[in-house]
């Protein structure tokens, strides 16, 4: 940590995205003028995110390589932390399949080899990125490839080469990362490739249509996603089907390594003289065209709520968490099947009546009775367009409208959610 102020060091030009936990500038150091990346954090979080956000900049601090976003220095002003980065001006593949739609095979085999080769040295180093994906492959101005965002990285430690964590993202999750019956290795960063391939080259991922936490169930006993020709178009090469069938083999100890992938046939399609330049810039004007929403830096949007203190309702809370029922259901919950007594994780009593209360209830506003309206308040200030923003802002005040007839309607909805993840947890 550096303990120089950052606002003395840098110059913030604009908000040119969002990263795990804060806003990413392009701004200026001013003291090499180089462009750099910064993300700014709100340390106003809770202790376990703080822990993430330090794993990130320590795991990016140990790494030195030409395929890997590159790491400055991290420094404190106030509660925020500034975390210098190198800058990737070329935005990310995802930006890149936003304009093209889809990618040739010539873009997409050498994204993958340079994606391959990061892989290579994060495996050797003993690490595991766990998310690869289109929307974490950024690129330079110039048309260098760069993985990048490891808030969910692990290390392997070397005697024990296992994670049971589970982190990532479903739709390019390897099976045995869901299961996490045995623990996982590098080898899930293979599978998440195979797949990254399939959205590079079709435009979206294998099940994307699929509701998220369904296809996360269905991935472990589903055979492993293939590329299709598109009977309207695109006929793809045997030597691109072959690369993802070998990334995509279900069983982890008989997947390849990087090192083996990367004498692949597949890459020797590349040109020497091949860049991505063009595809960058043409990304850049459809963009500089077509987006709606300015990326100028500006304050995080907040759900501030006035209420009308209402008396409490008596939503017997401790009999919702025991049997999983709804006060006003007449039996099983709407969301979450009935669960047995004594199996619940909730500690809620209902309210009880006090003689002596004032009658100013503002206890209907308290942390407990208002942790969706939080919720609801952090998924705003992570919401990429001002179009998400406000209808996050706008279902805050629906609810709270409800909040302020019905006193303790969202902490039933916050237990309801509790006994949902309490009973499936084995498979979250």
């Amino acid at each position: 940590m550096n303990s120089q102020s950052p606002r003395d060091l840098f110059l913030l030009h604009e908000c040119v995205g969002k990263g795990n936990f804060g806003d990413v500038y392009r701004a200026t150091e001013k003291s090499t003028n180089r462009i750099v990346a910064v993300k700014i954090v709100d340390l106003d979080e809770s202790d376990e995110d703080i822990n993430i956000l330090i794993q990130e900049v320590q795991f990016l601090s140990q790494l030195k390589s030409p395929y890997i976003t590159g790491y400055f220095n991290t420094y404190i002003q106030d509660v925020s932390m500034w975390i210098s980065m190198e800058y990737c001006g070329g935005g990310s593949c995802a930006d890149l399949l936003k304009c093209h739609r889809k990618l040739d095979e010539t873009a997409v085999a050498y994204i993958t080899r340079d994606v391959l080769r990061g892989l290579e040295y994060l495996h050797l180093q003993q690490k595991v990125h766990r998310d690869v994906k289109a929307a974490n492959i950024l690129l330079t101005a110039n048309g260098g490839v760069k993985l990048a965002d490891f808030g969910v990285s692990g290390q392997l430690s070397y005697t024990q080469v296992k994670r049971d964590t589970f982190v990532g993202t479903p739709f390019w999750m390897a099976p045995e990362v869901i299961l996490r019956k045995a623990g996982y290795n590098e080898k899930a960063d293979i599978w998440s490739l195979g797949i990254t391939v399939i959205e590079l080259a079709k435009g979206v991922p294998p099940h994307v249509g699929g509701e998220p936490m369904k296809v996360l169930f269905q991935i472990p006993s589903m055979p492993a996603p293939l590329l299709e020709d598109d009977p309207h178009g695109t006929a793809y090469s045997d030597l691109i089907k072959d690369f993802i069938k070998y990334c995509l083999v279900k069983n982890p100890a008989k997947r390849p390594s990087t090192t083996t992938l990367l004498r692949h046939k597949y890459f020797r399609s590349i040109l020497r003289k091949y860049t991505l330049v063009p595809l960058i810039q043409q990304k850049d004007r459809w963009l500089a065209k077509n987006s709606k929403i300015s990326k100028s830096k500006r304050p995080r949007l907040s759900l501030d709520y006035d209420p009308t203190p209402l008396n409490p309702i008596d939503w017997r809370l401790t009999e919702n968490c025991q049997s999983g029922s709804t006060p006003n259901s007449g039996g099983v919950s709407p969301l979450t099947p009935k669960t047995s007594g004594g199996t619940s994780p909730c500690t809620s009593t209902p309210p009880q009546k006090d003689e002596n209360r004032k009658e100013d209830h503002s206890c209907s506003l308290s942390l407990d009775g208002n942790v969706i309206l939080a919720c609801l308040n952090r998924v705003a200030s992570r919401a990429k367009t001002e179009e998400t923003k406000v209808s996050v802002l706008e279902l805050g005040r629906v609810l709270h409208s409800y909040e302020s007839r019905q006193p303790g309607l969202c902490e039933a909805i916050a237990e309801e959610i509790c006994l949902y993840v309490h009973k499936h947890r084995e498979f979250l």
